[in-house]
């Protein structure tokens, strides 16, 4: 492997683990609606999410009463954040916490409840939408712009597929065209090597 290639505790990062939920879309989709609803509130157009701990809170307790969560949170702000930030990270909602057009695009889907697949991969509309804003979605590493997916997809297309621990440790350091070059030949020429049994 090139020397040049540093450790780091993680390379890439979307959201939260909170997001490891059953009913992945059909979750998203009621939490943007009820952001929705939360951010048409009256006493809520034009406040400031970012910062202001108390509106996150009340956005929690918020998603409470309308049976999204359950329990008691010992800081409900942060809930709040963790809540929201992967579906900020994907596109669906802007820093503030606002839908954005491809969110709402998404609520016009489900409440119209046309899951039709008249695109050219022949899948569901709502999953075309996610697909279209995993491709859009970027992290900034070290000053550079990575789109986690895409890499995802260059990696397959070179290598035809990926281990467990090739996509766990070594696509998250591809971070630019140099090391994404050096990961893709290292996979390879590991690859090549014979296995030894004890």
């Amino acid at each position: 492997m090139d020397k040049g290639i540093g450790f780091k505790s993680y390379c890439w990062s979307i959201g939260t683990t909170s997001y490891r939920t059953d009913n992945f879309n059909l979750s998203i989709e009621k939490q943007l609606q009820l952001l929705k609803q939360f951010r048409e509130l009256k006493e809520n157009k034009n406040k400031e999410w970012n910062g202001n701990n108390e509106f996150q809170a009340e956005y929690y307790n918020f998603l409470k009463e309308n049976g999204f969560l359950k329990g008691e949170a010992a800081r409900p702000d942060k809930d709040a954040r963790e809540k929201t930030s992967g579906l900020r990270d994907i596109g669906l909602l802007d820093d503030e916490r606002n839908i954005t057009e491809s969110g709402l695009e998404l609520l016009k889907i489900a409440s119209l409840n046309d899951f039709s697949s008249d695109n050219f991969l022949e899948i569901s509309k709502d999953s075309y939408l996610y697909f279209k804003q995993m491709l859009k979605t970027s992290n900034f590493i070290e000053g550079k712009e990575v789109r986690p997916f895409v890499v995802f997809l260059y990696l397959i297309n070179e290598l035809e597929y990926l281990t467990n621990d090739e996509f766990t440790y070594l696509l998250p350091l591809c971070i630019d065209e140099h090391t994404t070059k050096d990961i893709i030949s290292s996979i390879k020429r590991h690859r090549k090597l014979p296995v030894y049994y004890k």
